[in-house]
């Protein structure tokens, strides 16, 4: 019988642009992990894209302004994996924060109502008499249900990251950074992250300078009930867990949300919802990796989704639901 024999895989370079107080060896191992730069291998928060070149953000702040301005009823779409639940509470929680006081959350059931917003959905959902429904994770194809809300009366914003096809939706407003033309830098954010940035842009345009709209600013920052900035990083915990949980590539930008949010897990700052989890999955919350989330937590948001609903008590009247990942 040969003996065995050790065969090294030649790993990718990792280039000389490392400081010197980086360790050759480490520096190997973060190039093998697809995190070739300091940059990438150690993200910064405060390095993060700003929502700016994102398409799209100027229709829909606008709309989410007006609703929360005359106090209107808000209902959050999501989906029934991890990432949809996740952006879903991201939604939900956000408006909020930002002065929001009428919002509701719908979740579909795959076998009742199909994948999205549906005409089926849209049919349950009259009964919450919303005013504009903001999906999350879903909506680019979602044609025939954006149609039939909107033949209610009501206004939608489309928030999602998936591919969009040959012809968009008729929504009134719709974010997604893979739409044609968008010159957003990152395409690579999950919809946890793409709603996450629609809340970074109307925070900007609710407690920013906006000379254009001093008046409604002012009357909206009056009527909240917070005197500083809303602080959104307190989001970051689903954040992260939506990023790892979807099939989408940790560039820079994702690995700054993800170190973030990994960091308020490990600091016992997550929602309690997650820390249960993390309790259940028997991880140490202190020493948590994207491997636990990807392996242990996000599995179990997924399974409800995939094996039943996703949204506990969907079938009871709505003021009795709960939220997601609450």
């Amino acid at each position: 019988m040969p003996s065995p024999r050790i065969v090294r895989r030649a790993g990718p370079d990792p280039g000389a642009h490392w400081p010197e107080s980086i360790p050759p060896l480490l520096r190997r191992v973060y190039a093998s992990r697809g995190a070739g730069t300091p940059e990438l291998a150690r993200p910064r928060l405060a390095e993060l894209l700003p929502p700016d070149a994102m398409q799209g953000l100027d229709a829909a702040t606008a709309l989410l302004q007006q609703a929360i301005a005359n106090d209107r009823h808000i209902v959050v779409v999501g989906d029934f994996d991890c990432d949809g639940a996740t952006a879903c509470a991201t939604g939900v929680r956000g408006l909020r924060m930002l002065g929001a006081r009428h919002v509701s959350h719908a979740v579909p059931n795959r076998m009742v109502h199909g994948y999205g917003l549906s005409p089926a959905l849209v049919d349950e959902l009259a009964a919450l008499q919303p005013d504009l429904l903001l999906t999350v994770d879903h909506g680019i194809a979602c044609h025939a249900g954006i149609e039939a809300a909107r033949a209610r009366g009501w206004q939608v914003v489309v928030t999602d990251h998936h591919l969009p096809g040959p012809r968009l939706p008729d929504a009134d407003a719709i974010v997604n950074p893979n739409l044609p033309g968008d010159a957003f830098p990152s395409k690579a954010l999950a919809g946890v992250g793409v709603v996450f940035y629609l809340l970074l842009a109307l925070r900007q345009k609710l407690y920013g300078d906006h000379p254009d709209r001093p008046d409604q600013a002012a009357a909206i920052r009056a009527s909240t009930p917070q005197a500083a900035r809303p602080d959104l990083t307190a989001l970051l915990d689903l954040v992260a867990v939506g990023t790892v949980a979807d099939p989408v590539p940790l560039d820079a930008n994702n690995r700054r949300l993800v170190s973030a949010g990994l960091r308020r897990l490990r600091a016992g700052h997550g929602c309690a919802g997650l820390q249960a989890l993390i309790e259940l999955c028997g991880r140490d919350a202190r020493r948590l990796t994207a491997a636990d989330i990807g392996f242990a937590i996000a599995p179990r948001l997924n399974a409800a989704g995939r094996l039943e609903d996703m949204a506990p008590g969907h079938r009871v009247p709505a003021q009795r639901r709960r939220e997601p990942c609450a």
